[in-house]
């Protein structure tokens, strides 16, 4: 800092000097910047208590549920393989909610803009949540039918035939993969927690059902959660899959990747 006097009349000027980086320490890039946005996301993720509630939930539930149906159906042949898969509608649901909370309990309680203060390229940072959510969603699944298993196991009934296991677990986990970045989208839109998450249930468990009576089924084939089911290849008695899996997996993913578009182009344009 240079600070010059040049006479009693004459106001003081002061020059500073801005500090210089090092030819030796550039700027890291975007892939340094991305797992250090990445890191950061997984810390928050372990220290808030929502994930861990939401994670314990699931596997009450999918056990809960598989254990139920296991004892208590007696007109189906009821067996562990066919059984432990019905978790994977409530994983989906607390998968949604979990992406929604990544990014709106930031929002709600102002510590987003300490995260963009310290990686100003918010899409290194939506990038980085939209990778947590997968991660975190993918582990919720599995817990989700981990316990299912465990709870249809409980209730003593036979194994089954395990051909199925794998494909019903890579569909279980994709569909609550995908539900996790639709929920992020959604809260990224929102920035709202009660309003986020009140908005997909009541789409999610009820104006769905209600259109389904109503519209025909070129219609209804295409609303988001009804392909979700679908992959999963859930319908009621009687009906058929509307289109093959890799088709409703299209057909979600979309829904998905649009909120998580929509989401991040609002989220760029505006502040936290």
């Amino acid at each position: 800092m240079t600070i010059t006097f040049d006479s009693p009349a004459t106001p003081t000027v002061a020059t500073t000097t801005p500090p210089t980086q090092s030819a030796g320490a550039p700027l890291p890039g975007a892939p340094a910047r991305f797992v250090a946005a990445w890191r950061s996301e997984l810390l928050k993720l372990a220290t808030v208590r929502s994930p861990r509630a939401i994670l314990a939930l699931a596997v009450v539930v999918g056990a809960t549920a598989s254990f139920m149906v296991a004892r208590f159906v007696t007109d189906e042949v009821i067996t562990v393989a066919n059984v432990f898969g019905f978790s994977a509608v409530f994983s989906a649901v607390f998968a949604a909610v979990s992406g929604i909370l990544i990014y709106t309990a930031e929002a709600e309680h102002g510590t987003a803009q300490h995260t963009f203060a310290a990686e100003p390229r918010r899409s290194i940072v939506i990038c980085a949540k939209t990778a947590v959510s997968a991660t975190y969603t993918a582990a919720l699944a599995l817990a989700g039918l981990a316990s299912g298993a465990a709870g249809a196991a409980l209730a003593g009934v036979e194994t089954g035939d395990t051909s199925t296991v794998p494909t019903t677990i890579a569909w279980a986990t994709g569909f609550a993969v995908l539900a996790g970045v639709l929920g992020l989208g959604i809260g990224l839109i929102t920035r709202h927690s009660a309003a986020a998450i009140s908005g997909v249930l009541v789409w999610w468990l009820v104006v769905e059902n209600l259109v389904a009576v109503f519209a025909p089924d070129r219609i209804v084939r295409l609303m988001p959660f009804v392909a979700g089911n679908g992959m999963l290849e859930i319908v009621d008695e009687g009906e058929q899959i509307a289109y093959d899996r890799p088709v409703t997996t299209l057909i979600f993913a979309g829904y998905a990747l649009t909120a998580l578009i929509i989401g991040a182009i609002i989220t760029a344009r505006t502040d936290p």
